[in-house]
């Protein structure tokens, strides 16, 4: 167990745990670490989700295990909102995008690299299944969903060219289309992908390190908390419940997709944070306090 913890999660971690360094020697600010989400949601994250979808084997795809495990995401993604905006009373905008940090699972900046450095190449199927059904599905229409609310009192085809503009949500798109279609991406655009997309999951984990090395409000000091715990307790449960138990999937299967549950809180729900000017301290620091936790039940995870 010691050795999926120090070969695969803490590596991955310490990208995080060196943003937070710098923030707290005041090298990079919390301006800064906007700039560098920035880059991350308009290229990294564009690429990465591109690449992904179209290199994804969708005729292979578990229909039961995308099933389950987006129906486990519904019931996270309602507890998030509703222990955000009920009992902490956030705003609207924040409690959609706490719902996201407790469904949307960290796993395209976290899980898969930790799964493939774990287990080559082959744990990578289940991960990218579910990535593909989340980049589609809850990434793409919550930030649908912000540019709606955000732009409300605009015009519908104003929302509409919003939407169209959206980077990440008009790569995920495309590359879905590409990949139902049956093009092959050609070798040159293919490299510039995985290059620029490469840099996805370091500028993320970077600049929420340096957010989380700021100061937080007292006053919502438990709510991250109770996100935590939610993400951490209930998730893995739940996953296990629906996978495990209901759906009888093999062990090829359920390990990677049951890391993915026992992962922290999605960092793409920060990322939309900082683009739509929503109040980030409780997103950063339940990304932060379930990336620590994680460490413990991805490893358990990982060696079931």
């Amino acid at each position: 167990m010691f050795d999926i913890f120090a070969g695969g999660v803490l590596p991955i971690f310490a990208i995080g745990a060196i943003g937070w360094i710098f923030g707290r020697l005041g090298t990079f600010d919390v301006a800064t670490a906007g700039a560098i989400n920035r880059f991350a949601f308009y290229v990294g994250i564009p690429a990465l989700g591109f690449r992904l979808i179209t290199h994804a084997p969708l005729e292979d795809f578990d229909v039961r295990l995308l099933a389950g495990f987006f129906a486990t995401e519904v019931v996270m993604y309602g507890a998030g909102f509703v222990v955000g905006r009920y009992m902490f009373k956030t705003s609207r905008r924040e409690a959609i995008l706490l719902g996201l940090a407790c469904a949307l699972t960290n796993h395209i900046l976290f899980v898969l690299p930790i799964a493939i450095t774990l287990f080559g190449e082959q744990a990578a199927a289940p991960i990218v299944a579910i990535i593909t059904m989340d980049s589609i599905v809850l990434f793409s229409l919550t930030s649908m969903t912000m540019d709606i609310i955000v732009h409300k009192d605009g015009s519908v085809f104003h929302l509409l060219g919003k939407i169209m503009r959206n980077p990440p949500v008009v790569a995920m798109s495309s590359g879905l289309l590409v990949a139902l279609a049956g093009f092959d991406v050609p070798a040159n655009v293919d490299v510039f992908l995985e290059f620029a997309g490469g840099a996805a999951a370091p500028c993320a984990l970077f600049s929420l390190g340096v957010i989380l090395s700021q100061k937080q409000d007292s006053d919502r000091a438990l709510l991250p908390v109770v996100l935590t715990a939610v993400k951490l307790l209930i998730h893995p449960a739940l996953a296990w419940l629906v996978l495990v138990s209901f759906f009888d999937l093999p062990a090829t299967i359920s390990t990677p997709a049951m890391m993915v549950a026992a992962a922290p809180c999605g960092a793409m729900a920060f990322v939309l944070a900082l683009n739509y000017q929503v109040r980030v301290d409780a997103i950063a620091r339940a990304i932060f306090y379930s990336s620590i936790g994680s460490l413990l039940t991805i490893t358990l995870a990982a060696a079931l």
